[in-house]
């Protein structure tokens, strides 16, 4: 019904739609729909005629966030004032302040693990909304193996917390229970509900492969700072795109021999996640370089992975850089100091300040080993 009131608000244009139904245009609150503001008040009243057998005029309920916003953010919108930010800062700044309990101290992984494993649902485009009993097998898979030591593998408390906090749906129970106690368990078990992202939310990270990385970037550096990072990425299905391009034929070498050699092997997710953030651009010179098949970057190591330096595959250790400041920074040419100054060993000369974006904090301590080592 609303999708409907949406289409025609669309096909009339915003003064004829609000002309024929007899609303003003809105002075606070508005729905998103596919990145466009639409009037809120104005969008129920009419999508109130599949309920009631007409559209409701502006008199006869009040609009605002209680009202008209309660409804919509159970139906998965998103409703803005107009001070709001962007849906999309609205969501980084939702992943940034998610209210994880502690443990010993360390923040808990269950949310950003159902948020991580909903991201990769998203990126291969599956369905927005799942079974609870295919949402309660694989989070509490992933908690078994990803949480910290000791953790309950509940994933009733994650997704009931998520919902709250407006950025999960439970579609067909608009009233869940608080995550906390006993009786969440109870009624998650009862009800066997249906959930997933809210579909703004969905739409946003389906849509944007910037937003999901820097969502993405943010949960890896703040929760999970010693795991594994490229095994988290493949586990949770965002790994598989692989942006680096082929060799033509008649460029590849007219000779091979075979030869064994003794080397780390690892995947690309993390490294395309980071070029990802920086959108392929040099965070050295700023070059981008733009190949037949797309833009070209590589992922560089600040602290070695090979013995006997035992670098960590994690956000914090990668730099994007092009194919020739990666070898420069390699070979020690090109250090970094604390301050992110770029720095020539050759000319002692400044080169700039390190490019940073946000979602990515280059760790301090493998610059430091970086330029000791040089």
């Amino acid at each position: 019904m609303v999708l409907a009131a949406i289409e025609e608000y669309d096909q009339l244009g915003r003064d004829a739609f609000l002309d024929r139904y007899g609303y003003r245009e809105a002075r606070d609150y508005f729905i998103i729909h596919n990145g466009r503001r639409y009037d809120s008040k104005a969008i129920a009243g009419v999508a109130h005629r599949g309920v009631g057998g007409r559209p409701l005029r502006a008199a006869e309920f009040s609009g605002g966030s209680a009202t008209v916003g309660r409804v919509f953010g159970h139906l998965g919108f998103l409703v803005t004032s107009r001070r709001d930010a962007s849906p999309t800062g609205m969501f980084l700044d939702k992943i940034r302040n998610l209210d994880a309990a502690t443990s010993n101290g360390r923040p808990k992984r269950h949310q950003p693990l159902t948020l991580l494993w909903a991201l990769g649902r998203a990126a291969h485009r599956q369905e927005r909304i799942a079974p609870w009993s295919v949402t309660r097998a694989e989070i509490s898979a992933l908690i078994n193996e990803y949480g910290l030591e000791g953790d309950q593998p509940n994933p009733e408390y994650p997704v009931l917390k998520l919902t709250h906090f407006g950025l999960w749906t439970l579609p067909d129970h608009p009233e869940p229970p608080q995550p906390s106690g006993s009786p969440p368990l109870g009624w998650m078990s009862r009800n066997q509900p249906l959930s997933g992202l809210r579909e703004w939310v969905y739409d946003l990270v389906t849509q944007d492969e910037t937003v999901r990385s820097q969502a993405t970037a943010y949960l890896l550096s703040t929760y999970f700072p010693n795991v594994d990072q490229n095994a988290l990425l493949t586990r949770v299905g965002l790994d598989d795109a692989d942006d680096e391009p082929l060799t033509p034929p008649q460029n590849r070498p007219p000779e091979r021999r075979l030869a064994t050699v003794r080397r780390i092997i690892r995947d690309n997710a993390l490294s395309r996640l980071i070029k990802t953030l920086h959108d392929h651009t040099c965070q050295i010179c700023g070059i981008r370089l733009l190949l037949p098949h797309g833009p070209y970057a590589e992922g560089a190591h600040i602290r070695p992975l090979g013995s006997p330096h035992d670098g960590h595959d994690v956000a914090g250790n990668l730099l994007c850089l092009c194919p020739n400041d990666h070898v420069l920074f390699d070979q020690g040419a090109i250090v970094v100091r604390d301050d992110l100054t770029v720095v020539n060993r050759l000319t002692s000369e400044s080169m700039g300040t390190l490019r940073t974006v946000p979602g990515h904090d280059v760790d301090t301590h493998y610059l430091t080993y970086h330029r000791n080592l040089c």
